[in-house]
């Protein structure tokens, strides 16, 4: 398991809510390192609003990983109210949910994106499968993350991308790719439907991917009731 995360209610009216994903690979330590820290950078730099916090944490994870080993695709909020802000760098995604629409708030970051799949192979990345690659054959499937630095000489880049939204009522789900990768987004607001609390939620979702499609791979769910 090289999942990590962060979940920290600052307030309940109204509310305030700073959630991340960090999604380790080649080892946890990026992850761990993006856990304590990306509270202590966001909440610094969160005078100078939320969008600016979250790509000044990103930056500052990704300054201090230097020298870690892998890397983490890390997918963020911050939740004031009824407007959230998300940053994402990787394949771990945001999805807002309201009664029968599913909204992804995220982008992802591999190859089947075809900007980010442009700017990897002018690096001179070479692509094998869904991996980019080192011309030593080391390989990775985000094309943006925090850590990673070898890869950086083929474009694997830790800017994220950074939105914010205004929410209805509903749920707000984070989650890696190990979730992603064996339910749509789409499929969301009829597996929460009855889902009376965010508890309840995660816990349909993490049975479904789980225990119904048999991921592979690590899981974390978050999720935020928006009422």
């Amino acid at each position: 398991m090289e999942d990590e995360h962060v979940l920290q209610v600052e307030s309940v009216e109204p509310l305030r809510v700073l959630g991340a994903v960090f999604d380790g690979h080649g080892g946890a330590y990026v992850a761990r390192l993006a856990k304590v820290r990306l509270p202590e950078l966001f909440l610094e730099a969160l005078p100078s609003g939320p969008e600016d916090a979250l790509r000044t944490a990103f930056a500052g994870i990704h300054r201090e990983s230097e020298g870690l080993h892998g890397g983490a695709a890390a997918a963020a909020f911050y939740l004031d109210d009824s407007r959230v802000t998300v940053a994402n760098a990787g394949d771990s995604q945001i999805v807002a949910v309201s009664e029968d629409r599913a909204t992804t708030l995220t982008e992802e970051h591999r190859i089947t994106n075809e900007m980010e799949l442009a700017r990897v192979v002018e690096a001179g990345a070479t692509i094998w499968g869904p991996y980019v690659c080192l011309p030593s054959g080391a390989g990775i499937m985000p094309t943006r993350t925090l850590g990673d630095h070898e890869f950086a000489s083929v474009g694997v880049i830790p800017e994220p991308v950074v939105s914010s939204h205004i929410l209805l009522p509903g749920f707000l789900v984070a989650a890696c790719d190990g979730m992603w990768e064996v339910i749509g987004a789409e499929e969301l607001p009829s597996l929460l439907k009855g889902a009376t609390s965010a508890e309840n939620a995660a816990r349909s979702l993490h049975h479904e991917a789980l225990h119904a499609r048999n991921t592979e791979d690590n899981l974390t769910i978050l999720v935020v009731k928006i009422s």
